[in-house]
């Protein structure tokens, strides 16, 4: 892989995000976490990620509202 492709994992479940980081890693992805939708949404807005994996079921702010607010 030539380019690093950049993800962000969004999870409040630390062991979830530990075991995607870890998998994606070890493929050659670079990987920063956010455990709630607020925080998800603040790296989003901050960083022009490749891909992000965003839980829908998040406490506060979920999954949803973050694609939502987004894209506004």
């Amino acid at each position: 892989m030539d380019k690093q492709y950049q993800i962000l994992v969004v999870d409040d479940e630390d062991r979830i995000r530990r075991l995607l980081r870890m998998y994606l890693e070890r493929e050659g992805y670079l990987i920063e976490e956010a455990e709630d939708g607020e925080k998800a949404l603040q790296m989003a807005l901050d960083k022009n990620y490749d891909l992000i994996l965003l839980d829908l079921m998040l406490p506060g702010m979920d999954g949803l509202d973050v694609c939502a607010e987004f894209m506004t």
